[in-house]
């Protein structure tokens, strides 16, 4: 989660409690629904990109792993030392 400071000149706050009113909410929150409402219409301009046909088929493979309890956790604290293990293997 992130916290966020800002300051607003006179008008700026003016103009916001006067939307928040209208709404029936308090500054802080009528601005944090307008900020999350910039959010959303700026994710629908992340891109994304399809996955190859053979990136699915691992994909597809590697749940079926998981399901049938094949795989093996991990802590991420410990990635170098389980990598060193599996060159031992």
């Amino acid at each position: 989660m992130t916290k966020l400071q800002i300051t607003l000149t006179d008008q700026e706050a003016l103009a916001l409690r006067y939307g928040a009113s209208n709404l029936g909410y308090s500054l802080t929150r009528f601005v944090k629904f307008v900020l999350g409402q910039k959010a959303l219409e700026c994710n629908s301009e992340i891109p994304t990109f399809k996955m190859s046909k053979k990136t699915e088929k691992n994909v597809e493979e590697a749940i079926r792993d998981y399901k049938a309890g094949r795989t093996t956790s991990v802590d991420i604290d410990k990635l170098d030392e389980y990598f060193e293990n599996d060159k031992k293997d």
